[in-house]
């Protein structure tokens, strides 16, 4: 075989062949002992190609950091010093239960999250001293740090696989991290967009809950002037009514950026009307495939609410206790959709949302029932 490869295409004295055919067993030989060396040469270079470009977006993410929080830090303090604060807060950790015994776990999760959003307020006070606790853009700040968070975090975690994988000499290592470059810079840019848009104030996709929740109370009330109960931390109810139904609308406060408790939001109106409440219908954000269509609506049944799943099990526990059917309205969008400045296709998805709403009352309550609308989301540019 080795002998009929030499003699193809040439004749025995022909010197160009023969100058090809060593080249031919050198790249052979060059393949057997140096290919995979040549391997995990080319994946390190893509690895650092593409960190180079998560170093780009890490570097402006604390520079937007950086301005954002100089308006309300002391005036003593210099960029430099606020720099090497901001970048000793990047790296806070919540660190998770034990959860070998998975029993008991929601109350330990509930416990951490609050005690970390307690925490977080803290440290975010401390780096902006003359900031109002209260005030919606002390909500955005943390936002844009999560977001900012988000982006330090890929890039180290990028760069320790990059110094592993040299270390240890493993292409092995190198060679998933380089095949997966393309979707790591996606989410790297898409958190490097986010922290953008929250430092504007701008809503974002998966603000498109509490902007129908909202949506839906002018439209059935037409009026702006309706008045908006506090029934959970960062949540608040209004009671409207619709064609001989109560509905209790629930969401997120704004127009800071949070997501509330709308878990505990639905658990308090459900104790409290125990099963004359009829129907629970949830609005919220989801991701889409890559053939879906943005702002496409999809409709189904159950608790839709992302998270941990501490709001969501309370919303399941207490629905199943009273034999409450949830309904779920979701809007396709991509992850980049959801955290960055909300597009054309979400926001003319809202008045087809409204419709289906009161459709699904219409069709699945009866007159005189009372039903509870939750539109799930970040809050941030939506007000009430």
């Amino acid at each position: 075989m080795i002998i009929q490869l030499m003699q193809l295409g040439q004749t025995e004295t022909d010197p160009l062949g023969l100058i090809f055919n060593l080249l031919w067993f050198a790249l052979i030989f060059v393949s057997m002992f140096y290919g995979t060396k040549l391997q995990a040469w080319r994946s390190a270079k893509e690895i650092e190609s593409g960190l180079e470009k998560l170093k780009k977006w890490n570097d402006e993410c604390k520079q937007i950091l950086v301005s954002n929080f100089k308006k309300y830090a002391e005036k003593n303090e210099t960029e430099k010093d606020l720099m090497l604060k901001i970048e000793n807060f990047l790296t806070f950790i919540a660190i998770t239960p034990v959860d070998l015994d998975p029993y008991g776990i929601i109350p330990k999760l509930d416990h951490i999250i609050d005690v970390r959003d307690d925490r977080f307020k803290e440290e975010i006070m401390i780096l902006a001293p003359n900031a109002d606790p209260e005030a919606h853009e002390t909500q955005n700040l943390e936002n844009i740090v999560e977001a900012a968070m988000a982006v330090d975090y890929v890039y180290r975690l990028v760069k320790h696989f990059l110094i592993l994988g040299k270390k240890s000499k493993s292409y092995i290592i190198l060679m998933q991290i380089s095949m997966q470059m393309t979707m790591i810079l996606a989410m790297g840019k898409s958190y490097y967009h986010a922290t953008k848009a929250f430092a504007e104030g701008s809503p974002i996709g998966d603000a498109l809950g509490p902007l129908v929740a909202g949506s839906f109370v002018r439209d059935v009330t037409n009026s702006d002037d309706i008045e908006a109960k506090k029934i959970a931390k960062d949540t608040i109810v209004q009671e409207v009514a619709f064609e001989d139904r109560t509905v209790y609308v629930i969401r997120a406060q704004g127009p800071g950026g949070t997501v509330g408790k709308p878990g505990t939001a639905i658990k308090k109106l459900v104790e409290e009307h125990g099963e004359a409440i009829s129907r629970i219908i949830m609005i919220d954000a989801g991701l889409k495939f890559s053939g879906d269509k943005t702002g496409s609506i999809a409709i189904g049944v159950g608790a839709a609410i992302g998270g941990i799943g501490v709001e969501k099990t309370k919303i399941e526990d207490s629905t199943t206790e009273k034999k409450i059917p949830v309904d779920a309205i979701i809007c396709r969008q991509s992850l980049e959709n959801a955290i960055t400045t909300m597009s054309r296709p979400i926001t003319k998805s809202v008045h087809s949302i409204i419709e289906k709403i009161k459709m699904g009352i219409r069709k699945r309550t009866e007159k005189g029932a009372k039903v509870i609308v939750a539109g799930i989301g970040n809050t941030i540019g939506i007000g009430v």
